[in-house]
Protein backbone atom coordinates (compact mmCIF):
# COMPACT_ATOMS: atom_id res chain seq x y z
CA UNK A 1 0.00 0.00 0.00
CA UNK A 2 2.87 2.36 0.78
CA UNK A 3 3.93 2.33 -2.88
CA UNK A 4 0.54 3.71 -3.84
CA UNK A 5 0.87 6.65 -1.47
CA UNK A 6 2.71 9.87 -2.09
CA UNK A 7 3.82 12.78 0.02
CA UNK A 8 1.66 15.48 -1.52
CA UNK A 9 -1.47 14.76 -3.42
CA UNK A 10 -4.75 16.38 -2.37
CA UNK A 11 -6.49 17.13 -5.66
CA UNK A 12 -8.57 20.20 -6.46
CA UNK A 13 -11.75 18.46 -7.57
CA UNK A 14 -14.39 20.59 -5.78
CA UNK A 15 -16.26 23.36 -7.62
CA UNK A 16 -18.02 26.18 -5.74
CA UNK A 17 -21.25 24.18 -5.98
CA UNK A 18 -19.54 21.06 -4.61
CA UNK A 19 -17.93 23.02 -1.76
CA UNK A 20 -21.19 24.72 -0.78
CA UNK A 21 -23.05 21.40 -0.94
CA UNK A 22 -20.29 19.84 1.16
CA UNK A 23 -20.80 22.48 3.86
CA UNK A 24 -24.60 22.31 3.71
CA UNK A 25 -24.43 18.51 3.76
CA UNK A 26 -22.37 18.73 6.92
CA UNK A 27 -24.77 21.26 8.45
CA UNK A 28 -28.00 19.36 7.77
CA UNK A 29 -27.40 16.27 9.84
CA UNK A 30 -28.30 14.94 13.24
CA UNK A 31 -28.57 18.48 14.63
CA UNK A 32 -31.74 19.14 12.66
CA UNK A 33 -33.19 15.93 14.12
CA UNK A 34 -32.30 16.57 17.75
CA UNK A 35 -31.12 20.14 18.44
CA UNK A 36 -34.21 21.88 17.02
CA UNK A 37 -36.16 20.39 19.94
CA UNK A 38 -33.47 19.54 22.51
CA UNK A 39 -32.85 23.16 23.45
CA UNK A 40 -36.47 23.64 24.57
CA UNK A 41 -35.51 21.86 27.79
CA UNK A 42 -33.54 24.96 28.80
CA UNK A 43 -35.12 27.76 26.77
CA UNK A 44 -38.70 26.68 26.07
CA UNK A 45 -40.16 28.47 23.03
CA UNK A 46 -37.34 31.03 23.33
CA UNK A 47 -35.15 28.39 21.73
CA UNK A 48 -35.75 30.46 18.60
CA UNK A 49 -33.73 33.25 20.22
CA UNK A 50 -31.02 30.70 21.04
CA UNK A 51 -30.72 29.80 17.36
CA UNK A 52 -30.59 33.45 16.29
CA UNK A 53 -27.90 34.26 18.89
CA UNK A 54 -25.98 31.13 17.87
CA UNK A 55 -26.12 32.17 14.20
CA UNK A 56 -24.74 35.62 15.07
CA UNK A 57 -22.01 34.20 17.31
CA UNK A 58 -20.97 31.57 14.79
CA UNK A 59 -20.57 34.26 12.13
CA UNK A 60 -18.38 36.24 14.55
CA UNK A 61 -16.09 33.29 15.31
CA UNK A 62 -16.19 31.91 11.76
CA UNK A 63 -15.10 34.90 9.68
CA UNK A 64 -11.38 34.52 10.56
CA UNK A 65 -11.49 31.03 9.00
CA UNK A 66 -12.70 32.57 5.74
CA UNK A 67 -9.71 34.93 5.66
CA UNK A 68 -7.17 32.23 6.55
CA UNK A 69 -8.62 29.63 4.17
CA UNK A 70 -8.64 32.07 1.26
CA UNK A 71 -5.08 33.33 1.87
CA UNK A 72 -3.64 29.85 2.53
CA UNK A 73 -5.91 27.33 0.79
CA UNK A 74 -4.31 24.17 2.10
CA UNK A 75 -5.78 20.97 3.53
CA UNK A 76 -6.68 21.19 7.23
CA UNK A 77 -5.74 24.89 7.40
CA UNK A 78 -7.88 25.49 10.52
CA UNK A 79 -5.62 23.03 12.34
CA UNK A 80 -2.47 24.61 10.93
CA UNK A 81 -2.90 28.37 11.10
CA UNK A 82 -1.90 28.78 14.77
CA UNK A 83 1.52 27.26 14.04
CA UNK A 84 2.22 30.48 12.15
CA UNK A 85 0.90 32.77 14.89
CA UNK A 86 2.07 31.13 18.13
CA UNK A 87 4.63 28.54 17.09
CA UNK A 88 4.77 24.80 17.69
CA UNK A 89 3.06 24.52 21.08
CA UNK A 90 0.30 27.04 20.35
CA UNK A 91 -0.33 25.47 16.99
CA UNK A 92 -0.41 22.02 18.50
CA UNK A 93 -2.93 22.99 21.22
CA UNK A 94 -5.18 24.64 18.66
CA UNK A 95 -4.90 21.66 16.34
CA UNK A 96 -5.37 19.15 19.17
CA UNK A 97 -8.68 20.74 20.18
CA UNK A 98 -9.78 20.48 16.56
CA UNK A 99 -8.50 16.90 16.43
CA UNK A 100 -10.86 16.00 19.30
CA UNK A 101 -13.72 17.57 17.37
CA UNK A 102 -12.70 15.81 14.17
CA UNK A 103 -12.56 12.25 15.42
CA UNK A 104 -15.85 12.42 17.33
CA UNK A 105 -18.16 13.85 14.67
CA UNK A 106 -18.46 10.62 12.63
CA UNK A 107 -19.54 8.53 15.66
CA UNK A 108 -22.06 11.25 16.61
CA UNK A 109 -23.70 10.94 13.21
CA UNK A 110 -23.49 7.15 13.40
CA UNK A 111 -25.36 7.23 16.72
CA UNK A 112 -28.09 9.32 15.08
CA UNK A 113 -28.43 6.90 12.14
CA UNK A 114 -28.71 3.89 14.42
CA UNK A 115 -31.20 5.58 16.75
CA UNK A 116 -33.59 6.51 13.95
CA UNK A 117 -33.06 3.19 12.18
CA UNK A 118 -34.25 1.52 15.38
CA UNK A 119 -37.77 2.73 14.46
CA UNK A 120 -37.66 0.00 11.80
CA UNK A 121 -35.03 -2.35 13.20
CA UNK A 122 -35.72 -2.99 16.86
CA UNK A 123 -32.79 -3.50 19.16
CA UNK A 124 -30.35 -0.96 17.72
CA UNK A 125 -31.01 1.66 20.39
CA UNK A 126 -32.30 1.57 23.97
CA UNK A 127 -34.69 4.41 24.86
CA UNK A 128 -34.30 3.44 28.52
CA UNK A 129 -30.53 3.96 28.73
CA UNK A 130 -30.28 6.46 25.87
CA UNK A 131 -27.40 4.43 24.40
CA UNK A 132 -26.80 2.27 21.36
CA UNK A 133 -26.99 -1.46 21.85
CA UNK A 134 -24.13 -3.73 20.70
CA UNK A 135 -26.07 -4.22 17.47
CA UNK A 136 -26.35 -0.45 17.02
CA UNK A 137 -22.63 -0.05 17.57
CA UNK A 138 -21.95 -2.75 14.98
CA UNK A 139 -24.15 -0.90 12.45
CA UNK A 140 -22.25 2.32 13.14
CA UNK A 141 -18.92 0.61 12.57
CA UNK A 142 -20.23 -0.83 9.31
CA UNK A 143 -21.18 2.71 8.20
CA UNK A 144 -17.67 3.88 8.98
CA UNK A 145 -16.17 1.15 6.80
CA UNK A 146 -18.60 2.01 3.98
CA UNK A 147 -17.53 5.65 3.90
CA UNK A 148 -13.85 4.75 4.11
CA UNK A 149 -14.32 2.84 0.85
CA UNK A 150 -16.28 5.73 -0.72
CA UNK A 151 -13.37 8.03 0.12
CA UNK A 152 -10.94 5.66 -1.59
CA UNK A 153 -12.52 6.59 -4.93
CA UNK A 154 -11.26 10.15 -4.51
CA UNK A 155 -12.85 13.50 -3.74
CA UNK A 156 -14.60 13.83 -7.11
CA UNK A 157 -16.58 10.63 -6.57
CA UNK A 158 -17.40 11.56 -3.00
CA UNK A 159 -18.58 14.97 -4.22
CA UNK A 160 -21.12 13.25 -6.48
CA UNK A 161 -22.44 11.04 -3.66
CA UNK A 162 -22.62 13.99 -1.28
CA UNK A 163 -24.43 16.23 -3.78
CA UNK A 164 -27.20 13.64 -4.21
CA UNK A 165 -27.62 13.16 -0.46
CA UNK A 166 -27.54 16.89 0.24
CA UNK A 167 -30.18 17.75 -2.37
CA UNK A 168 -32.39 15.03 -0.89
CA UNK A 169 -31.95 16.52 2.58
CA UNK A 170 -32.69 20.05 1.38
CA UNK A 171 -35.90 18.93 -0.37
CA UNK A 172 -37.16 17.09 2.73
CA UNK A 173 -36.43 20.02 5.04
CA UNK A 174 -38.23 22.40 2.66
CA UNK A 175 -41.19 19.98 2.49
CA UNK A 176 -41.50 19.89 6.30
CA UNK A 177 -41.17 23.67 6.59
CA UNK A 178 -43.85 24.28 3.93
CA UNK A 179 -46.35 21.44 4.55
CA UNK A 180 -46.57 21.08 8.35
CA UNK A 181 -47.81 24.62 9.14
CA UNK A 182 -50.53 24.26 6.48
CA UNK A 183 -52.24 21.74 8.76
CA UNK A 184 -50.75 22.23 12.23
CA UNK A 185 -49.57 25.45 13.85
CA UNK A 186 -50.36 26.73 17.34
CA UNK A 187 -49.22 30.32 18.01
CA UNK A 188 -50.17 29.84 21.67
CA UNK A 189 -47.19 27.48 22.08
CA UNK A 190 -44.86 30.46 21.81
CA UNK A 191 -46.26 31.89 25.05
CA UNK A 192 -46.69 28.61 26.96
CA UNK A 193 -46.04 29.22 29.83
CA UNK A 194 -44.22 32.35 28.59
CA UNK A 195 -41.90 33.12 25.73
CA UNK A 196 -38.88 33.94 27.91
CA UNK A 197 -38.10 31.19 30.48
CA UNK A 198 -37.94 32.03 34.19
CA UNK A 199 -34.20 31.37 34.04
CA UNK A 200 -33.18 33.53 31.10
CA UNK A 201 -29.67 32.05 31.11
CA UNK A 202 -31.28 28.92 29.66
CA UNK A 203 -31.36 30.71 26.31
CA UNK A 204 -27.54 30.80 26.32
CA UNK A 205 -27.06 27.39 27.94
CA UNK A 206 -29.06 25.77 25.14
CA UNK A 207 -26.58 26.98 22.52
CA UNK A 208 -23.55 24.82 23.42
CA UNK A 209 -25.25 22.27 25.70
CA UNK A 210 -27.99 20.84 23.45
CA UNK A 211 -26.40 20.58 20.04
CA UNK A 212 -27.25 24.02 18.62
CA UNK A 213 -23.63 25.13 18.32
CA UNK A 214 -22.66 21.66 17.15
CA UNK A 215 -25.18 21.99 14.32
CA UNK A 216 -23.33 24.96 12.86
CA UNK A 217 -20.19 22.94 12.14
CA UNK A 218 -20.68 22.56 8.40
CA UNK A 219 -18.62 25.62 7.51
CA UNK A 220 -15.58 24.09 9.24
CA UNK A 221 -15.61 21.25 6.76
CA UNK A 222 -15.47 23.73 3.88
CA UNK A 223 -12.42 25.42 5.43
CA UNK A 224 -10.67 22.10 6.01
CA UNK A 225 -11.23 21.07 2.39
CA UNK A 226 -9.35 24.17 1.23
CA UNK A 227 -6.72 22.06 -0.50
CA UNK A 228 -9.30 20.41 -2.76
CA UNK A 229 -11.44 23.34 -3.90
CA UNK A 230 -10.99 24.84 -7.35
CA UNK A 231 -10.07 28.52 -7.41
CA UNK A 232 -10.09 28.57 -3.59
CA UNK A 233 -9.28 32.26 -3.20
CA UNK A 234 -12.61 33.09 -4.80
CA UNK A 235 -14.72 30.05 -3.98
CA UNK A 236 -13.78 29.40 -0.33
CA UNK A 237 -15.24 32.57 1.24
CA UNK A 238 -18.31 32.20 -0.95
CA UNK A 239 -18.84 28.56 0.02
CA UNK A 240 -18.49 29.37 3.72
CA UNK A 241 -20.94 32.26 3.38
CA UNK A 242 -23.49 30.14 1.50
CA UNK A 243 -23.21 27.37 4.10
CA UNK A 244 -23.74 29.75 7.03
CA UNK A 245 -26.70 31.46 5.36
CA UNK A 246 -28.52 28.26 4.33
CA UNK A 247 -28.03 26.43 7.62
CA UNK A 248 -29.09 29.47 9.68
CA UNK A 249 -32.32 29.87 7.70
CA UNK A 250 -33.15 26.15 7.77
CA UNK A 251 -32.49 25.66 11.48
CA UNK A 252 -34.40 28.74 12.60
CA UNK A 253 -37.41 27.85 10.41
CA UNK A 254 -37.36 24.20 11.55
CA UNK A 255 -37.30 25.34 15.18
CA UNK A 256 -40.33 27.57 14.59
CA UNK A 257 -42.13 24.59 13.02
CA UNK A 258 -41.27 22.29 15.94
CA UNK A 259 -42.38 24.77 18.62
CA UNK A 260 -45.55 25.69 16.75
CA UNK A 261 -46.53 22.06 16.05
CA UNK A 262 -46.41 20.65 19.57
CA UNK A 263 -49.73 19.05 20.57
CA UNK A 264 -49.64 18.73 24.35
CA UNK A 265 -52.65 16.41 24.43
CA UNK A 266 -51.15 14.19 21.75
CA UNK A 267 -47.90 13.99 23.70
CA UNK A 268 -49.88 13.17 26.86
CA UNK A 269 -48.21 15.91 28.88
CA UNK A 270 -49.20 19.21 30.45
CA UNK A 271 -48.95 22.40 28.38
CA UNK A 272 -45.56 24.04 28.81
CA UNK A 273 -43.71 20.78 29.62
CA UNK A 274 -40.88 21.67 27.29
CA UNK A 275 -38.50 19.27 29.03
CA UNK A 276 -40.64 16.45 27.62
CA UNK A 277 -40.31 17.88 24.12
CA UNK A 278 -36.55 18.26 24.59
CA UNK A 279 -36.14 14.64 25.61
CA UNK A 280 -38.03 13.04 22.71
CA UNK A 281 -36.02 10.33 20.99
CA UNK A 282 -37.23 11.31 17.49
CA UNK A 283 -38.74 14.76 18.03
CA UNK A 284 -39.76 15.76 14.50
CA UNK A 285 -41.51 12.46 13.75
CA UNK A 286 -43.09 12.22 17.21
CA UNK A 287 -44.41 15.80 17.15
CA UNK A 288 -45.97 15.39 13.70
CA UNK A 289 -47.46 12.02 14.68
CA UNK A 290 -48.96 13.45 17.87
CA UNK A 291 -51.23 15.65 15.75
CA UNK A 292 -52.65 13.06 13.35
CA UNK A 293 -55.35 11.71 15.69
CA UNK A 294 -56.79 15.23 15.97
CA UNK A 295 -56.98 15.92 12.23
CA UNK A 296 -59.32 14.78 9.48
CA UNK A 297 -59.64 14.72 5.71
CA UNK A 298 -56.60 14.72 3.46
CA UNK A 299 -54.45 16.19 6.24
CA UNK A 300 -54.09 12.68 7.69
CA UNK A 301 -52.57 10.93 4.62
CA UNK A 302 -50.45 13.98 3.80
CA UNK A 303 -48.89 14.16 7.26
CA UNK A 304 -48.63 10.35 7.44
CA UNK A 305 -46.66 10.41 4.20
CA UNK A 306 -44.53 13.22 5.58
CA UNK A 307 -43.73 11.09 8.63
CA UNK A 308 -42.46 8.29 6.39
CA UNK A 309 -40.39 10.80 4.43
CA UNK A 310 -39.07 12.28 7.70
CA UNK A 311 -38.03 8.84 8.93
CA UNK A 312 -36.16 8.17 5.69
CA UNK A 313 -34.59 11.60 6.04
CA UNK A 314 -33.68 10.81 9.66
CA UNK A 315 -31.59 7.88 8.50
CA UNK A 316 -30.03 9.34 5.36
CA UNK A 317 -29.43 12.85 6.73
CA UNK A 318 -26.93 11.83 9.43
CA UNK A 319 -25.50 9.24 7.04
CA UNK A 320 -24.65 11.96 4.53
CA UNK A 321 -23.23 14.19 7.25
CA UNK A 322 -21.26 11.20 8.54
CA UNK A 323 -19.52 10.96 5.19
CA UNK A 324 -18.86 14.71 5.06
CA UNK A 325 -17.25 14.78 8.49
CA UNK A 326 -15.25 11.61 7.94
CA UNK A 327 -13.84 13.25 4.81
CA UNK A 328 -13.29 16.70 6.34
CA UNK A 329 -11.87 15.31 9.58
CA UNK A 330 -9.26 13.31 7.72
CA UNK A 331 -8.06 16.57 6.14
CA UNK A 332 -7.51 18.00 9.63
CA UNK A 333 -5.34 14.99 10.42
CA UNK A 334 -3.58 15.53 7.08
CA UNK A 335 -2.80 19.14 7.98
CA UNK A 336 -1.76 18.16 11.50
CA UNK A 337 0.72 15.69 10.04
CA UNK A 338 2.12 18.24 7.60
CA UNK A 339 3.00 20.49 10.55
CA UNK A 340 4.87 17.64 12.26
CA UNK A 341 2.41 17.25 15.13
CA UNK A 342 1.79 13.57 14.39
CA UNK A 343 3.72 11.01 12.33
CA UNK A 344 4.33 12.08 8.74
CA UNK A 345 2.70 9.06 7.08
CA UNK A 346 -0.72 10.49 8.06
CA UNK A 347 0.06 13.19 5.49
CA UNK A 348 0.45 10.67 2.67
CA UNK A 349 -2.22 10.29 0.01
CA UNK A 350 -3.22 7.71 -2.57
CA UNK A 351 -2.90 8.36 -6.31
CA UNK A 352 -6.50 9.58 -6.25
CA UNK A 353 -5.56 12.22 -3.66
CA UNK A 354 -7.11 10.48 -0.66
CA UNK A 355 -5.31 10.74 2.72
CA UNK A 356 -5.93 7.07 3.45
CA UNK A 357 -4.10 6.70 6.76
CA UNK A 358 -5.74 9.88 8.09
CA UNK A 359 -9.20 8.53 7.19
CA UNK A 360 -8.46 5.21 8.88
CA UNK A 361 -7.23 7.02 12.02
CA UNK A 362 -10.44 9.09 12.26
CA UNK A 363 -12.60 6.01 11.68
CA UNK A 364 -10.80 3.83 14.24
CA UNK A 365 -10.64 6.41 17.04
CA UNK A 366 -14.23 7.46 16.43
CA UNK A 367 -15.45 3.88 16.62
CA UNK A 368 -13.51 3.36 19.85
CA UNK A 369 -15.39 6.31 21.39
CA UNK A 370 -18.69 4.65 20.45
CA UNK A 371 -18.11 1.90 22.98
CA UNK A 372 -17.94 3.99 26.21
CA UNK A 373 -20.02 6.96 24.93
CA UNK A 374 -22.77 5.71 22.56
CA UNK A 375 -24.94 8.79 23.22
CA UNK A 376 -25.66 11.75 20.91
CA UNK A 377 -25.91 14.43 23.60
CA UNK A 378 -22.89 13.23 25.56
CA UNK A 379 -20.67 13.28 22.49
CA UNK A 380 -21.94 16.63 21.17
CA UNK A 381 -21.41 18.38 24.52
CA UNK A 382 -17.84 17.11 24.58
CA UNK A 383 -16.86 18.07 21.04
CA UNK A 384 -18.42 21.53 21.16
CA UNK A 385 -16.20 22.65 24.05
CA UNK A 386 -13.08 21.26 22.37
CA UNK A 387 -13.97 23.00 19.11
CA UNK A 388 -14.56 26.37 20.78
CA UNK A 389 -11.02 26.30 22.19
CA UNK A 390 -9.91 26.27 18.57
CA UNK A 391 -12.30 29.17 17.87
CA UNK A 392 -10.63 31.20 20.62
CA UNK A 393 -7.04 30.52 19.50
CA UNK A 394 -7.84 31.19 15.84
CA UNK A 395 -9.61 34.43 16.82
CA UNK A 396 -6.53 35.54 18.77
CA UNK A 397 -4.36 34.62 15.78
CA UNK A 398 -6.09 37.02 13.37
CA UNK A 399 -4.26 40.27 14.27
CA UNK A 400 -1.05 38.31 14.90
CA UNK A 401 -1.03 36.84 11.38
CA UNK A 402 -1.84 40.28 9.98
CA UNK A 403 1.27 41.71 11.66
CA UNK A 404 3.63 38.82 10.91
CA UNK A 405 2.61 38.36 7.26
CA UNK A 406 1.43 41.76 6.01
CA UNK A 407 2.53 41.14 2.41
CA UNK A 408 0.52 37.96 1.79
CA UNK A 409 -2.42 38.45 -0.55
CA UNK A 410 -5.76 38.27 1.24
CA UNK A 411 -8.61 37.73 -1.26
CA UNK A 412 -11.00 38.11 1.66
CA UNK A 413 -10.19 40.41 4.58
CA UNK A 414 -12.00 40.53 7.90
CA UNK A 415 -13.07 44.14 8.49
CA UNK A 416 -11.65 45.81 11.60
CA UNK A 417 -9.56 42.71 12.28
CA UNK A 418 -8.34 43.64 15.77
CA UNK A 419 -11.80 44.52 17.03
CA UNK A 420 -13.26 41.43 15.36
CA UNK A 421 -10.64 39.23 17.02
CA UNK A 422 -11.40 40.79 20.41
CA UNK A 423 -15.15 40.18 20.14
CA UNK A 424 -14.71 36.66 18.71
CA UNK A 425 -12.40 35.67 21.58
CA UNK A 426 -14.89 36.88 24.21
CA UNK A 427 -17.75 35.14 22.38
CA UNK A 428 -15.74 31.90 22.41
CA UNK A 429 -15.19 32.23 26.16
CA UNK A 430 -18.92 32.68 26.74
CA UNK A 431 -19.71 29.62 24.63
CA UNK A 432 -17.25 27.50 26.60
CA UNK A 433 -18.74 28.58 29.92
CA UNK A 434 -22.34 27.89 28.93
CA UNK A 435 -21.52 24.35 27.84
CA UNK A 436 -22.03 23.65 31.58
CA UNK A 437 -19.89 21.92 34.17
CA UNK A 438 -18.70 19.09 34.31
CA UNK A 439 -18.73 18.83 30.49
CA UNK A 440 -16.32 21.75 30.45
CA UNK A 441 -14.02 19.85 32.80
CA UNK A 442 -13.97 16.72 30.65
CA UNK A 443 -13.50 18.48 27.30
CA UNK A 444 -11.03 21.12 28.48
CA UNK A 445 -9.17 18.46 30.45
CA UNK A 446 -8.91 16.34 27.30
CA UNK A 447 -7.60 19.39 25.45
CA UNK A 448 -4.94 19.96 28.11
CA UNK A 449 -4.02 16.27 27.93
CA UNK A 450 -2.83 16.93 24.40
CA UNK A 451 0.26 18.50 25.98
CA UNK A 452 1.47 14.98 26.76
CA UNK A 453 1.43 14.13 23.05
CA UNK A 454 3.19 17.40 22.31
CA UNK A 455 5.94 16.64 24.82
CA UNK A 456 6.54 13.30 23.12
CA UNK A 457 6.76 14.92 19.69
CA UNK A 458 9.00 17.67 21.12
CA UNK A 459 11.29 15.00 22.58
CA UNK A 460 11.69 13.45 19.12
CA UNK A 461 12.68 16.89 17.81
CA UNK A 462 15.13 17.44 20.71
CA UNK A 463 12.91 20.18 22.21
CA UNK A 464 13.83 22.76 19.59
CA UNK A 465 11.71 25.73 18.47
CA UNK A 466 8.79 25.03 20.81
CA UNK A 467 7.78 28.70 21.30
CA UNK A 468 6.53 27.93 24.81
CA UNK A 469 6.71 31.55 25.97
CA UNK A 470 4.51 32.65 23.07
CA UNK A 471 1.79 30.11 23.77
CA UNK A 472 1.89 29.47 27.52
CA UNK A 473 -1.22 31.63 27.83
CA UNK A 474 -3.27 28.89 26.13
CA UNK A 475 -3.07 26.19 28.86
CA UNK A 476 -3.42 28.88 31.54
CA UNK A 477 -6.55 30.18 29.81
CA UNK A 478 -7.98 26.65 29.65
CA UNK A 479 -7.30 26.07 33.36
CA UNK A 480 -8.92 29.39 34.32
CA UNK A 481 -12.01 28.50 32.23
CA UNK A 482 -12.28 25.17 34.08
CA UNK A 483 -12.09 26.98 37.42
CA UNK A 484 -14.65 29.64 36.56
CA UNK A 485 -16.97 26.95 35.16
CA UNK A 486 -16.72 25.08 38.47
CA UNK A 487 -17.29 28.22 40.57
CA UNK A 488 -20.11 29.50 38.34
CA UNK A 489 -23.86 29.54 38.84
CA UNK A 490 -25.84 26.40 39.56
CA UNK A 491 -27.76 26.80 36.28
CA UNK A 492 -24.52 26.05 34.41
CA UNK A 493 -23.57 23.17 36.72
CA UNK A 494 -21.25 25.13 39.00
CA UNK A 495 -21.22 25.38 42.80
CA UNK A 496 -22.95 28.79 42.61
CA UNK A 497 -20.10 30.72 44.24
CA UNK A 498 -20.35 33.19 41.34
CA UNK A 499 -24.08 33.70 40.91
CA UNK A 500 -25.97 34.65 37.77
CA UNK A 501 -25.54 37.21 36.16
CA UNK A 502 -22.18 37.95 37.75
CA UNK A 503 -20.86 34.72 36.30
CA UNK A 504 -21.37 36.10 32.78
CA UNK A 505 -19.59 39.32 33.75
CA UNK A 506 -16.72 37.25 35.16
CA UNK A 507 -16.38 35.24 31.96
CA UNK A 508 -16.34 38.42 29.87
CA UNK A 509 -13.60 39.85 32.10
CA UNK A 510 -11.58 36.63 31.73
CA UNK A 511 -12.02 36.85 27.96
CA UNK A 512 -10.86 40.48 27.88
CA UNK A 513 -7.80 39.78 30.06
CA UNK A 514 -6.66 36.74 28.09
CA UNK A 515 -7.20 38.41 24.73
CA UNK A 516 -4.75 41.13 25.74
CA UNK A 517 -2.40 38.47 27.13
CA UNK A 518 -2.61 36.55 23.83
CA UNK A 519 -1.64 39.65 21.87
CA UNK A 520 1.18 40.56 24.26
CA UNK A 521 2.51 36.99 24.05
CA UNK A 522 2.56 36.92 20.27
CA UNK A 523 5.98 36.55 18.60
CA UNK A 524 7.60 39.57 16.98
CA UNK A 525 9.05 37.54 14.11
CA UNK A 526 7.61 34.83 11.87
CA UNK A 527 7.29 31.32 13.28
CA UNK A 528 7.04 29.44 10.00
CA UNK A 529 7.36 29.77 6.26
CA UNK A 530 3.78 30.54 5.32
CA UNK A 531 4.89 32.04 2.00
CA UNK A 532 6.21 28.65 0.93
CA UNK A 533 3.07 26.93 2.16
CA UNK A 534 1.00 29.19 -0.07
CA UNK A 535 3.36 29.18 -3.03
CA UNK A 536 3.85 25.41 -3.31
CA UNK A 537 2.01 23.66 -6.12
CA UNK A 538 -1.32 25.38 -6.76
CA UNK A 539 -2.90 22.09 -7.82
CA UNK A 540 -1.07 19.78 -5.42
CA UNK A 541 -1.00 20.62 -1.74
Amino acid sequence: MEDNLKKSGLKRGFSLHDAAMFGIGGAIGSGILFAVAGGTTYAGPAIIISWIIAAIMIVIVTIPYAEFSAMAPRGGISARISYYSYGSYGGFMSGWSLFLWAVLIPPIEAVAVSEYASYYIKGLYSSVTGFLTPEGIALSIALTILFVFINLFGIRKFGIVNNVLTWFKILVVVAIIVIVPLFVFRPSNFTTPSFIPSNASGILIAIPATGILFSFGGYRQVADMAGEIKNPKRNLPRAIGITLAVQSIFYILMTIIVVGSVNWTGLKTAPGSWSVVGSLGSPIVTIIHSNIAYLHGYAVPVLSGLIILALIFAIFSPMGTFGVYLTGSSRIIFGFSREGAIPSFFGSTTKKGTPLYAIILVAVIGDLFLIPFPSWYTLTDFVVVAAVVNFAIVAASLPVIRKLYPEIERPFKVPFATAWSFVAFIASSILIYFATYPDTLYALGATLAGSVVFIYQAYKKHFQELSIKNSLWIPVYIIVMIIISYLGSSSTGGINLIKYPYDIVSVIIVGIVFWFVSQASAPRSVKGDMESLIKNAPEDV
